[in-house]
């Protein structure tokens, strides 16, 4: 019986590796709680998980794009993103290392300034790009209208072994069509 319970206990318990994006998503709620206000409030349909080999070429790295409105009672929005690494499946007699970890969070994106289209974003060996809109000197709130191309490159600190990575962004205009679907 006490063989069945723990089979039982093992197949409906969550696996990290089972259900990376569930990991993930985990990690966001504890960003949105450290990032808001009080006032601000999220939407877990408005965030995006991509994954790929960001950090090593065989690992499947995850970036997240997330989004809180109503931030200081306003009607705008903030965009986040959130860069974490693949564990490597490495324990210890006292303790298992944890299937991901958070490298580098950002704000990327705000009302009047510029907005990203998650749905873009792809993945390379040390680098990640998405396309976006950026605000116009003529553009209403609600419609940005310059298309850009953002570049989050991962380096190290220069003269440093480091663990935690620095997250550079370049931004260029980007050519024709505009992105779609932005928040």
């Amino acid at each position: 019986m006490k063989k069945l319970l723990l089979l039982l206990c093992l197949l409906v318990a969550p696996s990290a590796h089972a259900d990376p994006a569930g990991t993930i998503h985990a990690e966001i709620d504890k960003l949105v709680a450290l990032y808001t206000d009080g006032f601000g409030h999220f939407d877990r349909k408005s965030r995006r998980v991509v994954f790929g080999p960001l950090f090593k070429p065989n690992s499947r790295d995850a970036v997240a794009f997330f989004t809180l409105s109503g931030v200081d009672l306003m009607n705008g929005h903030e965009e986040y993103i959130a860069v974490f690494a693949q564990g490597e499946g490495r324990s210890t007699p006292v303790s298992k290392e944890r299937p991901y970890r958070m490298v580098a969070s950002a704000q990327v994106g705000t009302r009047w300034a510029r907005t990203l289209d998650w749905e873009t974003a792809r993945i390379s060996a040390g680098r990640i790009v998405v396309r976006g809109l950026r605000w116009g000197s003529k553009d209403a709130g609600c419609c940005p209208t310059e298309p850009i191309e953002v570049t989050f490159s991962i380096t190290k600190a220069a003269g440093n072994e480091t663990r935690y990575p620095l997250l550079r962004e370049s931004e260029k205009p980007a050519p024709l069509p505009a992105a779609k679907g932005l928040r």
